[in-house]
């Protein structure tokens, strides 16, 4: 296996493991823009696992003991989309309810 194959490989490797997937035989296989062999995807597995980057989640533990995280378009985003969901919940309830009561 080329030099080559093999750091685009292991990209692929860091990038399912950025989006919180397990690197596989099977899915490395089938993301790779080339024809990949089992034996060349085990490879990068194996160099990808002796060298896994940390993922930044922090624990439970150490959330309490940080500074409260400022406000972001992302935080405000994801704040309105649970307020609005949470309008629909209540107005399903609501619904449920008067067909329940409709019989």
């Amino acid at each position: 296996m080329n030099n080559t194959n093999l750091q685009q490989l292991h990209v692929l490797c860091l990038q399912m493991h950025q989006e919180g997937k397990t690197p596989s035989v099977g899915i490395l296989r089938a993301k790779a823009p080339f024809k990949v062999s089992v034996t060349e995807a085990i490879e990068a597995i194996k160099r990808f696992n002796a060298h896994k980057p940390a993922l930044d989640v922090p624990s439970e533990g150490n959330v309490s003991q940080q500074n409260p995280i400022p406000t972001t378009d992302k935080s405000v985003n994801l704040h309105a989309r649970v307020e609005a969901l949470e309008k629909e919940v209540a107005e399903l309830k609501r619904a449920l309810h008067q067909i329940s009561n409709a019989q």
